[in-house]
């Protein structure tokens, strides 16, 4: 119903103004944040946090092999190096940043030149069908997820409204095609832990 009335708010506002790109952009963020369960100055911090973690990775030349996720100050790092010297760079770059709260290291150390193309077009294959599927159903905040996949070992991260949405969206991810294994760092909305 939020979704429906910001939609209707952010038309009239289109077709009542002359500062459209403005509005546009402002009813579609104002939307969005609304539908998390996440607060305006987390948002911020999480994106800030990720940035700073992905610039970092940039000039240690390991930003093309790391992919960073950011959930309240939970940092998730995933993917594949050749070395145990970069995962371990690559999480003591995630410590350093401020506002880190927890460091997740899901990097797996592999022979390099090991995944192709067609396991990364798999990869995105499985992360879009989730994303799509969690998109269909009214029970499920699917914008509280953040949905990875390395390897076809499904990662997620984010918050979960309670326990019968969460066990939908793990058995929605177990059942995917291809899936090897789901891991999940997801959080309760209520949780003493967020």
């Amino acid at each position: 119903m939020r979704l429906v009335t910001s939609f209707l708010l952010a038309f009239l506002l289109i077709t009542q103004s002359g500062c459209v790109p403005w509005i546009v952009g402002t009813a579609v963020t104002a939307t969005a944040i609304a539908m998390k369960d996440k607060s305006l100055g987390n948002i911020i911090d999480d994106t800030t946090i990720m940035i700073k973690i992905n610039k970092s990775l940039l000039k240690h030349k390991l930003f093309m092999s790391i992919r960073v996720k950011v959930s309240e100050g939970r940092v998730l790092l995933i993917g594949n190096v050749d070395t145990p010297d970069k995962q371990i760079i690559a999480e003591k770059i995630a410590w350093k940043q401020e506002g880190v709260k927890e460091v997740i290291n899901e990097i797996r150390v592999t022979p390099i030149n090991t995944t192709s193309m067609i396991d990364t077009t798999i990869d995105g294959m499985i992360t879009a069908s989730i994303k799509t599927r969690l998109l269909g159903k009214h029970n499920i905040k699917s914008i509280n997820y953040s949905i990875n996949t390395i390897d076809r070992v499904v990662y997620l991260i984010g918050v979960a409204q309670n326990r019968a949405e969460l066990r939908s969206v793990l058995s929605i991810a177990r059942k995917t095609k291809g899936v090897k294994q789901v891991i999940s760092y997801v959080r309760y909305r209520h949780s003493k832990l967020r």
